[in-house]
């Protein structure tokens, strides 16, 4: 018997050969157009308008909270600045990465409004940002949302080409007489995503460490001295950015910095703990270690959602094929 014309099988696969034109009908034989992402970008977008603003007031609370000795607070704060980068991340992971850019181009302006301002961090309107501005928080929060973006982003494609290759390797070992290819390693990625990030992310908290406080201090001059924090920001978001190979690196790099932050958060409380007088001579511009305790917290939710993107652009690009595959009858 002949095959129908508008059959989707094939004599050679028996499977299903879509139009690549037009999308695939449901089982009733009506078309479905492809859903719009309007939503998803206008929903990401504008939470990633709120989300510098909420994170750094959040980081100033949990500064001031640790000069004042206040433990319990401190803690609150500290675990609630966490979910909030954790939420925003989950969010840009299963909707859109473009929250992320939003909410870096957000801090960046802020960035600039501080130094264009004549008083520059002095002319704050809050106490807390008067205090945490010149630790290089608006621009760690900068860095970190950019770069992440570009990860997420890379992480989903990423994932996608995993789906892709996964099906031809299925489909290779279907095959008599064919040996499948392996699946590549992804081990190298996570070896070099560690110290790769590790650098990178910390030589840009040094650069801060010692020339971003004197930048926006009152009656300082721009000029030459925009280069080590414009540096600064390069590195943190390249750090950031290598979520997209690995997540490893900034998941690991994050939990240190958080890590090493504790003696100089919990000094008021604890006064002994060891490094306390190390980050003292380390951060001389942040007495209480904001700094790296936000940019631990930023750096773990990154990783943790470029790695829920990864999965999501897997599991994504696997169902589609399989639609695909699969042939509809009228």
């Amino acid at each position: 018997m002949a095959q129908d014309k508008s059959s989707p099988a094939t004599a050679s696969s028996g499977r299903a050969v879509p139009t690549p034109s037009t999308p695939d009908p449901d089982p009733d034989g009506v078309r479905q157009a492809p859903r719009s992402r309007r939503g998803d970008y206008l929903l990401t977008a504008a939470v990633g308008v709120v989300l510098p603003p909420l994170t750094l007031a959040l980081a100033g609370a949990t500064a001031q909270a640790s000069t004042a000795g206040q433990l319990l607070r401190m803690i609150v704060l500290g675990l609630l600045t966490l979910l909030l980068s954790a939420l925003a991340q989950w969010l840009f992971a299963v909707r859109s990465s473009l929250g992320g850019l939003v909410g870096g181009v957000v801090a960046l302006v802020a960035q600039a409004v501080i130094l264009l301002s004549p008083e520059h961090a002095t002319a704050a309107p809050f106490e807390w940002a008067r205090s945490l501005i010149p630790t290089g928080a608006v621009l760690i929060v900068a860095g970190l949302l950019l770069g992440g973006s570009w990860g997420m982003r890379r992480a989903r494609r990423a994932g996608r080409a995993e789906a892709r290759l996964s099906v031809r390797l299925s489909a290779s070992d279907r095959k008599l007489g064919v040996t499948p290819a392996a699946p590549p390693s992804r081990r190298r990625d996570h070896v070099v995503s560690f110290p790769l990030t590790a650098v990178a992310v910390g030589a840009g908290l040094a650069l801060l460490a010692v020339g971003y406080a004197p930048l926006v201090s009152p009656g300082a001059s721009l000029g030459g001295a925009l280069l080590e924090p414009a540096l600064a920001l390069v590195l943190l978001a390249l750090g950031a950015a290598l979520t997209g190979r690995s997540t490893l690196g900034a998941r690991v790099t994050g939990a240190l910095l958080a890590l090493f932050s504790l003696p100089a958060m919990l000094a008021q409380v604890w006064p002994r703990l060891p490094g306390a007088g190390l980050l003292a001579r380390l951060l001389p511009h942040d007495p209480t270690g904001i700094s790296l305790l936000l940019a631990g917290t930023v750096l773990v939710t990154v990783g943790w959602g470029a790695h829920l993107a990864r999965r999501r652009g897997r599991a994504g690009e696997l169902a589609e094929l399989h639609s695909r595959e699969t042939p509809t009858h009228a």
